[in-house]
């Protein structure tokens, strides 16, 4: 993406979803890294709270973060090299060891207080269907994430557990989520639709709109828009955005 396309999405966002974004917001605290921290109402940090973090990928300071705070976490992502990040974090925080972050060599988790009983790793990914479906490859081998929708049009593939979000609490007592972090590559159209379906309200949702990063035409802001109706609708406000990172919290 050439620096005037860049410019000219930022101008695009700025001026349709940026008034879209409600005028009175509460103070607000970063939970994570730069690249996988999320910004959520430091009121909505609790011992005793659940989080259910969909996405992971090689960076879930965000969901150790929250554990260290007292929360129950909850962290789903069926794909491979997901599941073996998680794993290496697991036994670093049994062991006392360091692990890094999305690789880096600077980069690593403070795992002090990382509480192991109070997360909870699922290997599953969430859809609108409790089934078993394709996650497709992204086109740089380098990057982890994949895609339900092919966001970014490859052939690779690998089959895994999708479900509804209704079923995943139902599996795990879970009456509704506290938090609910989805970061999941152009499905948070669908699931955002069945979450409206089904009744549960978390109380923050966080929302990655991975078109704003990798478009799948013209009209993805205008699917962005419409999800922010939709989710207002439903009694959400809309209180922050950091790039495509989207913050919503349910009107009290």
């Amino acid at each position: 993406m050439n620096t005037l396309t860049k410019i000219f999405r930022r101008v695009q966002k700025a001026r349709i979803l940026g008034n879209m974004r409600d005028a009175s917001r509460p103070k607000l605290a970063r939970v994570g890294t730069q690249n996988g921290g999320w910004h959520i109402p430091a009121s909505a940090i609790r011992p005793g709270m659940t989080a259910v973090c969909v996405g992971a990928g090689e960076d879930i300071s965000f969901d150790v973060e929250l554990n260290k705070k007292g929360m129950i976490v909850f962290t789903l992502d069926p794909t491979p090299r997901a599941k073996k990040h998680v794993e290496q974090v697991l036994t670093a925080a049994s062991s006392g060891g360091t692990m890094a972050i999305n690789n880096s060599s600077t980069e690593h988790y403070d795992l002090s207080g990382f509480d192991r009983t109070r997360f909870t790793f699922v290997d599953a990914g969430m859809w609108d269907e409790d089934k078993v479906t394709e996650f497709f490859a992204p086109k740089d081998p380098s990057h982890v994430s994949h895609s339900i929708v092919n966001l970014q049009r490859t052939s690779e593939s690998f089959e895994a557990r999708c479900l509804r979000l209704q079923t995943f609490c139902r599996s795990y007592n879970i009456a509704e989520p506290d938090i609910l972090k989805l970061d999941i590559e152009g499905a948070e159209y669908t699931v955002l639709k069945d979450l409206a379906r089904s009744g549960l309200r978390p109380r923050v949702l966080c929302v990655d709109f991975d078109e704003g990063n990798v478009p799948a035409d013209g009209d993805y802001l205008t699917r962005i828009a419409d999800s922010i109706r939709s989710l207002k609708e439903l009694g959400y406000r809309f209180l922050h955005m950091d790039g495509w990172n989207f913050l919503f919290v349910l009107a009290q």
